[in-house]
């Protein structure tokens, strides 16, 4: 049943998302607003909700599962991400935090980069 909830939050994150990227799509100046707009939002979101769900003990689990891992996983991973450095920076870990956002923004901007030639060169090699 858990699956159900995270499914259907999935969904209407994915939904959200989309919206969002048709109503802020730039195709004058080429920045990603919409992608950071979302982020943005994301990261705003899972703060509170992590806020609420800390400090309210007696909410359903299923609540949680269709809002953070659900939604907010559909909508955005960067707010997992954000959330995972403030708990670093909370316990004064900073450089775990540091080593953690550079490295993540690296790996996933070179994982990216390889994925994307990876296939690319894979499809015109067998063209």
């Amino acid at each position: 049943m858990n699956y159900l909830f995270i499914g259907l939050g999935g969904v209407l994150g994915a939904i959200s998302r989309h919206y969002i990227f048709t109503q802020f799509e730039n195709k004058i100046t080429n920045f990603p607003y919409h992608t950071l707009i979302v982020n943005i939002i994301g990261c705003a979101l899972i703060g509170i909700l992590a806020e609420i769900f800390a400090l309210k003990s007696n909410l359903p689990y299923q609540a949680k599962l269709f809002l953070i891992t659900g939604f907010l996983g559909s909508f955005t991973t960067f707010s997992t991400f954000a959330l995972d450095n403030v708990f670093l920076i909370e316990k004064n870990e900073m450089i775990k935090s540091l080593v953690y956002t550079s490295g993540s923004v690296l790996s996933g901007i070179i994982v990216c980069f390889a994925a994307a030639y990876g296939t690319r060169f894979f499809l015109l090699d067998k063209a």
